[in-house]
């Protein structure tokens, strides 16, 4: 007899604490639900579709009115100094109803007048220096001989002497550096602004000028606005107005370098540049021969507190000729102590690095 075996199993009921959440029926949304409880009659309309708004004025019609257009081209920011002169800029041709050359030499005028607390400085480091000519005329010649004998020890002694010389006499060389910086700022900025008007071009720039060059963006076509910046900046460097130190103080290389290279430079440079920038460029020199000529006469200086000048004694001038000689013959000069020494030094480096030399069995 077939058995099968009783399978025996235990049913274990969990009753939990909280009754579960049984979904009893299901209804669909219908129209009473809607419109059956609420008065549509009484809900509130629409509002409008709001309109965009209203386009701001025009350049041309910001022009007619006045105002300053420096901001929808993106010639303003708060941050640099070339957007404030060229507000200036604007200013002055829009208020004052003037062309845009005239503008150009007006703004540069009131810009170096509100500055010549800089050229004033210059004129007395020129003038304290011409007192004391000859002693510094001796420290450089002592540095120099120093420097030919290679004495190293005697420099820092010149350099030593020479500070405190400075000190006594109210010499401050670092005066000088003052004034090139204040003058390379100034002419950085007025460069950067009229220069990124002119590129853009700020509408009426292109007619804007006057006599032969009535296009402020483009190069002057005869040259002469070129020409007459590389004479007005060879005349500057001459009377050394703006760089704190006149020709007479420097020496042949570094004269013949700023008073001949520097206009040369300036006159192929500025042959590319918008005639723009050589309007500003000419006034600005012009302007610093104007105070070179006030600040020779003496009331004037005596207003400032500028020391009265000591002209140096008249001396050949050498020329390029004589220039060149002096540098063959400094070249052509015997080596010193210390450059031997050197020289020894590198030479016995070079033999302790250099492959050993292999003599053979017949040497």
């Amino acid at each position: 007899m077939l058995r099968i075996p009783r399978i025996t199993s235990s049913v274990y009921r969990v009753v939990p604490r909280r009754k579960p959440n049984v979904l009893v029926s299901v209804r669909c949304i219908t129209v009473g639900d809607v419109f059956g409880k609420v008065d549509v009659s009484k809900l509130p309309d629409i509002p409008p579709v709001p309109q965009p708004p209203a386009p701001g004025p025009s350049i041309t019609e910001l022009l007619e009115a006045k105002q300053s257009i420096l901001n929808e081209l993106g010639l303003f920011s708060w941050y640099t100094p070339s957007s404030y002169f060229r507000y200036a800029l604007e200013s002055m041709h829009m208020h004052l109803d003037i062309p845009w050359w005239a503008a150009l030499m007006m703004t540069t005028l009131a810009l170096r007048l509100l500055l010549v607390k800089v050229v004033v400085l210059s004129q007395k480091n020129v003038a304290i220096q011409s007192h004391h000519r000859k002693e510094l005329a001796a420290f450089q010649e002592r540095m120099n001989e120093a420097k030919g004998e290679g004495n190293n020890m005697l420099m820092q002694q010149i350099l030593i002497e020479q500070r405190d010389f400075f000190r006594a006499k109210d010499i401050k060389i670092g005066r000088q550096i003052v004034i090139l910086m204040g003058n390379a700022s100034v002419f950085m900025t007025q460069f950067f602004a009229v220069r990124k008007m002119a590129n853009l071009p700020y509408p009426g720039f292109d007619k804007g000028g006057t006599l032969w060059f009535q296009d402020l963006t483009a190069c002057d076509p005869y040259y002469a606005l070129p020409l007459i910046s590389a004479v007005t900046m060879f005349a500057v460097l001459r009377v050394g107005i703006e760089a704190g130190q006149s020709s007479d103080t420097m020496t042949p290389a570094m004269k013949y370098g700023m008073q001949i290279g520097l206009p040369l430079v300036v006159l192929v440079s500025s042959s590319q540049f918008p005639a723009a920038l050589c309007v500003y460029w000419c006034t600005s020199n012009i302007i610093s021969l104007a105070y070179a000529g006030l600040f020779r006469i003496e009331p004037i200086r005596k207003v400032f507190g500028i020391p009265k000048f000591i002209p140096p004694p008249k001396k050949q001038e050498k020329g390029i000729k004589g220039a060149w000689q002096d540098y063959k013959k400094a070249k052509a000069a015997p080596p010193t102590l210390e450059e031997l020494k050197k020289r020894d030094q590198a030479n016995f480096k070079q033999a302790g690095r250099a492959k050993p030399i292999e003599r053979s069995e017949n040497q």
